[in-house]
């Protein structure tokens, strides 16, 4: 390893000590080294793992509080630090590496070169690592996201709880922000084949809203947007995923089978989809299916797909999105719940704390089911973001 090296890959490190799991290798160093400048990158290895003002950040790497303020400040609005309002105090924290600043340096979707050369070498990243992050995800039994099925695809005998329904997460904010997909976005600027689904509909919420505004990240929009977006989202067959909570939401993507991250991770590496967790699943009648074949042409991951005309079904790969329901002239498809299903947290914080707290058990082996302070834990995650 280069000495030059080091404090990237201290920090690749660092940011591998958050809920979610960073796997560091060569080419996570690479990238640090992009987005950070090294006198950046040993300011962030230093600073608390806690959200603080740049006035403690100083005192605590004794350094000119003004010149910490000014790298935290310019840090913002390329995506690469989350900063936020606490009692009259702007406070700064370390985002997650994966999903959060890789996501927020494109969600601008700014076709310039250096994004062009941030998103090439993402690409070979993600070819990379996103296999053996998923083995950790796996191995913890938790995910940070979740799939809300499509109005459409639910029936009349399935109730549909508020978190279930992706109208009433949104009609449950107050603050919205549009950035532009991240991994479509990614696709297209490192020349990779990509889709015509729309790219600016990645939808964040509330605080996360508040935080991408600020930063010059996300645009600003009203409630009716937002359900336009969500609609055009539909219109292209994409799935709706959410946080893994009941409450507290701060975003909902709408992805396609051939650029996100995850998906791609079910169809071309034959990843289970409970990886993203789910609470229904399709039930398709074999013997009244005609095999016209029009679900398996909406399906992002191939659960329904057509051999020699003739339809199969995995249940394994099925996301549980309902986008193969209303497509299908038969009516031989709908949505029921699984028969293994973990209902959410109850808010944002809690399911960060039960991640980190699976994580923990699965690396360290540990039996324990919380960690010491899990509702201290929660409840502050909750007060900050809520």
């Amino acid at each position: 390893m280069k000495a030059e090296d080091l404090v990237f890959r201290m920090l690749a490190h660092k940011f591998n000590m958050s809920f979610m799991p960073v796997v560091v290798t060569d080419g996570v160093v690479e990238l640090m080294k992009d987005f950070y400048s090294r006198e950046e990158a040993w300011l962030l290895v230093l600073m608390p793992m806690m959200p603080a003002s740049a006035k403690t950040i100083a005192r605590l790497q004794f350094k000119n509080p003004k010149k910490v303020e000014k790298m935290l400040q310019d840090m913002v609005p390329r995506g690469l630090l989350i900063e936020f309002m606490d009692g009259g105090t702007q406070k700064f924290q370390m985002a997650p590496f994966i999903p959060g600043v890789v996501e927020m340096t494109l969600m601008k979707g700014e076709d310039t070169p250096e994004n062009r050369r941030y998103a090439k070498k993402m690409h070979a990243l993600l070819e990379e690592s996103t296999s053996r992050v998923l083995d950790k995800m796996e191995g913890m039994g938790s995910s940070f996201a979740r799939v809300i099925p499509v109005n459409q695809g639910l029936s009349h005998e399935n109730q549909t709880l508020p978190y279930e329904d992706v109208r009433s997460i949104i009609n449950g904010a107050k603050t919205f922000a549009i950035t532009h997909c991240h991994c479509r976005t990614q696709k297209f600027l490192a020349d990779e084949k990509v889709c015509d689904a729309p790219r600016d509909v990645c939808m964040s919420l509330d605080f996360a809203a508040d935080f991408l505004i600020r930063a010059g990240i996300g645009k600003e929009v009203d409630r009716r947007t937002m359900l336009e977006k969500l609609d055009l989202a539909e219109e292209h067959n994409l799935v709706h995923m959410s946080d893994n909570s009941r409450s507290g939401f701060t975003f909902v993507c709408n992805c396609c089978g051939c650029c996100c991250g995850i998906l791609t991770a079910t169809t071309k590496m034959g990843r289970k989809a409970p990886v993203i967790k789910s609470s229904m699943i399709a039930e398709w009648d074999s013997k009244t299916c005609t095999d016209c074949g029009k679900c398996s042409r909406v399906c992002q991951v191939n659960a329904l797909t057509q051999v020699n005309k003739i339809t199969l079904f995995s249940e394994d790969r099925c996301l549980g999105c309902g986008e193969c329901i209303e497509t299908c002239p038969e009516d031989v498809l709908r949505l029921v719940p699984r028969q293994e299903w973990e209902e959410p947290e109850e808010t944002y914080g809690h399911m960060v704390a039960d991640m980190l707290a699976r994580r923990i058990r699965a690396e360290t082996l540990l039996r324990v089911k919380k960690l010491p302070g899990h509702e201290y834990i929660a409840k502050a995650i909750n007060k900050r973001y809520g």
